[in-house]
Formats: structure tokens, sequence, C-alpha cells
């Protein structure tokens, strides 16, 4: 019995909470997050914690696994919020109109998502992100990767965020059926080079398929870019083409305006979900094996839902970044109120110092 009584005094495995300080400093990041979004005109937004599964069935491919899933008292069966991009476009396929457009949205919330049996305590993050709905290709690409990188300088952390091309990699491997190309983009995705390499020979000749193999292992600048291009441009299809086009005019513009320091070219970066459609990123730091944000364009996930808009977006998971931002963000250190003689007196000049922005206990 008592074994049993000190179980339910837990906390379930795969959750956390937090209290007093780390819980200020966790409101005050999203505050500060929230208030950087809204001076980009990104207004907020909240998603239910669970909906029907139905729903999104067909938007999640092998990520059904990492889905936590109940039965209503009706027999429905529902899912827990995993991501809050796909609650969120179900939400404004709704609500949205095209006199709407552009629309522009953030949130801050929980997500539960099952992991892996050896890192329980990743079951459950929280998530910050934006979302842009209505601006199409670069412009709207490019708004939303510099609003991620003013986020990350207002919280003063570094990481370098890796950009693909969802679109460059479906065009490469378009001669596949469905099946066969969720498979090879998955091969991709996990850079297992040899399967991927077989495969681009068998569809391009020896030649063709080894260069175009060599450039979804490329990591680097858009310079180094240049510098191998020769290599496989000419191996590439039109439509593959016309993404590399896009995505070298949209880093033409980043270097204008002197923004690529964080930014890294790397195609095998094709997004962990199956509704991106353009560019993808990720956002890595060194401490961290696991990427911290991650994002892209889907401009067909809101049309699942009735309403045709392209989008572009990001989510950063914020618990993953909390332990590196250092002293920042924590709570005033209150004033006592010990050395006044009564309490009359002590509320009094407590009531002036708070006006003035200070911290005072009674």
């Amino acid at each position: 019995m008592r074994d049993n009584q000190d179980r339910l005094l837990q906390i379930p495995l795969g959750t956390e909470s937090f209290y007093l300080e780390e819980a200020y400093r966790h409101r005050e990041i999203t505050y500060k997050l929230h208030r950087l979004f809204a001076s980009w005109g990104y207004l907020p937004a909240e998603t239910p914690v669970f909906d029907f599964f139905d729903t999104y069935r067909h938007l999640l491919n092998e990520n059904k696994k990492h889905i936590y899933r109940l039965i209503d008292r009706e027999g429905d069966l529902l899912m827990l919020r995993s991501d809050i991009t796909l609650f969120l476009a179900k939400q404004m396929g709704l609500l949205l109109r095209q006199e709407d457009l552009p629309a522009r949205v953030c949130y801050s919330d929980t997500i539960l998502r099952h992991q892996n049996r050896e890192d329980i305590s990743r079951n459950e993050f929280f998530q910050v992100g934006a979302e842009l709905i209505g601006k199409e290709k670069i412009e709207g690409d490019l708004e939303i990767l510099l609003l991620l990188l003013a986020t990350f300088d207002s919280l003063h952390v570094k990481p370098l965020i890796h950009i693909g091309s969802r679109r460059l990699v479906d065009a490469i491997f378009t001669d596949l059926c469905s099946a066969e190309r969720e498979s090879a983009i998955a091969d991709v995705r996990n850079r297992n080079r040899a399967d991927t390499a077989e495969l681009l020979k068998k569809l391009y000749g020896k030649e063709a398929g080894s260069a175009i193999a060599a450039m979804l292992r490329f990591i680097g600048t858009p310079e180094e870019l240049k510098s191998i291009k020769p290599r496989f441009a000419a191996h590439l299809n039109a439509a593959a083409k016309q993404a590399m086009e896009e995505m070298e005019a949209m880093f033409t513009i980043l270097e204008r305006l002197n923004k690529v320091e964080q930014l890294r070219i790397d195609f095998s970066e094709v997004g962990e979900q199956p509704y991106y459609t353009g560019i993808v990123f990720q956002a890595y730091i060194d401490t961290l094996d696991d990427a911290i944000a991650s994002g892209g364009r889907y401009d067909k996930l809101l049309e699942s839902f009735g309403f045709n808009a392209p989008s572009a977006g990001f989510s950063i998971m914020l618990r993953k970044i909390e332990p590196l931002l250092g002293d920042d963000f924590l709570p005033p250190r209150p004033v006592t109120s010990d050395h006044y003689g009564s309490f009359e007196e002590a509320f009094k000049a407590a009531e002036k110092r708070r006006a003035a922005g200070e911290c005072m206990t009674l």
C-alpha cells in the first residue's frame, strides 16, 4: 500500500514540472519572445490539447508511432497535441478567409510526443513558434528565416541553421512511386549514404547518380556550393534546377542583408514531417545532440483542412535551450521589510518601492 501511495505522489514518466525561479524564468523568456513576435506583426493563437486522430492520420506517416492516443466517452479516437503546426493548420483552415491574408500567427505551448525508451524525459516538450500564412516563396521564406534569427539574437544564442529543399529532393526522386519516394527521402534524412547512392545510380546512371549523391551530402556556405555546383548541375532535371535556383536567389538576398553567418546549405535536410513542400531547416548548437528548432514551407497543409494558402513557419524547443541562457531572466532579488517598525510602515514603503520597479516582501 505504501509503495502504491509513493508512486501516486510522483509525476508520470515522460512529464516534467518546474517551480518558483525556474517557472518565473520560463515565463519571462516566453513573454520576451511574444513581444518580439508582436513587433513583427505576429499575434498569438492557442490550439486544443487533443483532437480527433482521423483528422490528421493522412499527414502523419511513420510519425504515428510518436503520438499518444486515447478514446473519449463516445468511442472516438483522439490524439494528444504532438505538433502545434498541425493543430494550428486546422484552426486557421477553418477560420481564415482570403481577405485575411497574409496572416501572421505565433504560439507557445506544450506538446507530448513519445521519442524512445532510453530518454523518457523528452516525451514532453514546450514549443514556441511562428507561422506566416498567405505569403509565397522567397519573400515568405526570407521573413520566417529572419524572424528565427532575430529570435535567437534576442536570447543571445547562436546556433547553426541548416537549410535544405524538400522540393529539390522530391524532384530528384520524381520517377519513384509514392512509397518508394518516401523510403528514398527517409534515407536522405537519415544519411544512409550508401543506399541513397545506389538508388541514384539506378535512376540516373553511374556518373550522374554519383554526382547527385555527392550533392545530397553537401553541407556548407553559399560560396562553397558555387565551387562544386558544376559537378552536378547538368544532371538535375528541370524541377530540381528550379528549386536550386530559388534557394540560390534566397541566399543572394540573405548575403546582401549580411545574414548568412549562421546559415548552412544542407541538402540532407528534408524535414521530419511529410507535409513540407519547399525549404526545410533545423537549428543546431554544439552542446546538444538534437535540433533546437525546425521549420520550413508547407504550401499544401492548410488545403487539407479546406483552405488553400501557402504557409511557412518554425518552432523552437524552448526547454532545450533554457539551460544555455545563464543567469538571464532570473527574478529580481526582493528587499525585506524586517527593519521597519510596523506592518503599516512596511506596507507603505513596499508600495513606493514597487512603484519604482523594485521587489519588496512584507
